[in-house]
């Protein structure tokens, strides 16, 4: 069975154009974005550039925060593993020493 299309579209202005998107985020995500991108546009107005180099500013900006945020999470990611295989390795410790003190003696144990 297909899928309904969740998608709608929105017209927004970013910089000093008018564009229509579609999206399924909801309204305040649009908004916020938007705002974002409004805001970083207009502080390049104090360069004098044109809207074209403006726009090409900001793109390379946000794929920039992007790359970065990607090689964070990445790193989060192999810490997050560490931790599991720590953790992983833990378990199995207490585990053993619980195997160990239910067979011998009481007393037995150091």
């Amino acid at each position: 069975m297909a899928e309904a299309n969740t998608h709608r579209s929105v017209t927004v202005n970013v910089g000093s154009e008018r564009l229509t998107i579609k999206t399924d985020l909801p309204d305040g995500d649009i908004k916020e974005i938007v705002d974002y991108i409004d805001e970083r546009y207009t502080s390049y107005e104090r360069y004098g550039l044109e809207t074209g180099k403006r726009m090409a500013l900001l793109a390379l900006e946000m794929c920039e925060q992007m790359f970065a945020h990607r090689k964070m999470l990445r790193e989060v990611k192999v810490e997050r593993d560490e931790l599991n295989n720590a953790m992983k390795e833990m378990a199995a410790l207490l585990e053993e020493g619980q195997e160990h003190k239910e067979s011998s003696p009481e007393g037995d144990w150091v």
